[in-house]
């Protein structure tokens, strides 16, 4: 709300209304969606080490296929215990990428291919394919 007083103009902040769902409706709005707490400062830290560490084409990638994960995760039907697992893979993925001097890549063992389902599989087989496109280009 804004009132013209002279030649000053004063800004009155006047708070929203609060509905049942107050906090779930902000979170949808943010451009991280529904990412909240410990997922944001996450999130956040994997974006800037992305700007800071991967070249280019690695970076629009992997900027590309975090905000999808992310925003698959933390929908509201994702079980607690999957999006702790979640989380700290990711952040094992931060400790990894913040040790490097320049980014290598790491083969998945046995224990986390296994885990994998068809379809995650195949996104993999994906994922490499444009990877390895990339790189020869």
């Amino acid at each position: 709300q804004v009132r013209l007083e002279s030649s000053r103009v004063l800004i009155v902040q006047v708070p929203a209304p609060q509905s049942a769902g107050g906090e779930a409706a902000r979170a949808a709005m943010s451009p991280l969606g529904p990412i909240v707490g410990e997922g944001r400062v996450l999130y956040r830290n994997i974006m800037r080490l992305h700007r800071t560490k991967l070249p280019g084409p690695m970076r629009s990638l992997g900027d590309a296929y975090v905000r999808r994960e992310f925003r698959l995760h933390y929908k509201p039907d994702v079980k607690v215990a999957h999006r702790q697992m979640f989380m700290r893979e990711w952040g094992s993925y931060v400790e990894t990428i913040s040790s490097q001097a320049s980014v290598v890549g790491k083969e998945m063992s046995e224990e986390q291919t296994g885990k994998l389902d068809v379809a995650q599989k195949k996104q993999l087989s994906d994922l490499e394919k444009t990877a390895k496109s990339l790189g020869s280009a």
